[in-house]
């Protein structure tokens, strides 16, 4: 083989290991491109899996709960197509879409939704958090317009004083059936001036109504302790005098044993 031979043989040699160095490092880069698209989109079907499972059956508005629903549809589509293989992707798929048909239909918007208890509070506050991050994140990213974002956020506005309304009246009704009247008045007053603050009136109509009933009753109620403290003080001044004439007896004979002693 003359050596012109060689160097021609040489040369294709390298050009091919230099193709097989690019082809591989752009395989290798694209298979973590897709690993990383496949962990991101994973990880937000699971906030979107926690946001559905997290808030209470009506709890949310009609567009927040198509707000979920759609963005979630929307990653499971995504999880199909990277992994075709996996039959996870497409059942969470068909679920979701049925889910969403029959939130379209709903045209009569849910009353306020009352939380029954402090770990229910906490998982509904937790996912609000991560909804109204989400929501931030996709009007950075300019998909969600503005104005679009300032009305779910003033929808969530509404949720988040509706909590600590429920948070309110949780506290008071356990006062309540503590038999602390007065501080169960409290909470109760509290969470009523807050709804009459933010001016909420028409949209928690039913929720003052049922908080200024409770209040008068509890107020009626603790006029009745009160009466009937009075009334037991009233009745014993004897016992009160009695008890502090043998205290008084019991000072000076303890004063008459110590002179004995030192006597």
């Amino acid at each position: 083989m003359s050596s012109v031979n060689v160097i021609a043989t040489i040369i294709v040699l390298l050009a091919a290991l230099v193709c097989y160095a690019f082809v591989s490092q752009t395989l290798r880069a694209k298979r973590e491109q897709r690993n990383r698209v496949l962990t991101a989109l994973k990880a937000r079907g699971r906030n979107f899996k926690f946001m559905q499972a997290g808030f209470p059956k009506d709890f949310l508005p009609r567009d927040l709960v198509l707000l979920i629903q759609r963005n979630l549809i929307e990653v499971c589509e995504q999880l199909a197509k990277l992994e075709p293989s996996n039959p996870v992707h497409l059942q969470d798929l068909q679920s979701v879409s049925a889910q969403l048909s029959e939130t379209q239909k709903q045209t009569r918007p849910a009353g306020p939704v009352q939380l029954e208890n402090p770990q229910q509070i906490k998982e509904v506050k937790m996912c609000l958090e991560e909804l109204n991050r989400f929501i931030h994140q996709q009007e950075l990213k300019a998909a969600i317009p503005k104005n679009q974002a300032d009305a779910y956020r003033a929808l969530m506005k509404l949720l988040v004083l509706q909590i600590s309304v429920d948070n309110y009246s949780l506290q008071g009704r356990a006062a309540e059936q503590a038999g602390k009247t007065k501080l169960a008045i409290h909470y109760f007053d509290t969470a009523l001036n807050l709804l009459i603050r933010e001016g909420k009136s028409d949209h928690f109509m039913q929720k003052i109504t049922l908080l200024r009933e409770r209040i008068k009753i509890l107020k009626e109620r603790f006029a009745e302790e009160l009466n009937t403290q009075n009334e037991a003080e009233i009745d014993s001044p004897e016992l009160d005098e009695n008890q502090s004439e043998w205290s008084s007896f019991d000072e000076q004979r303890s004063e008459w044993k110590k002179k004995q002693v030192y006597d």
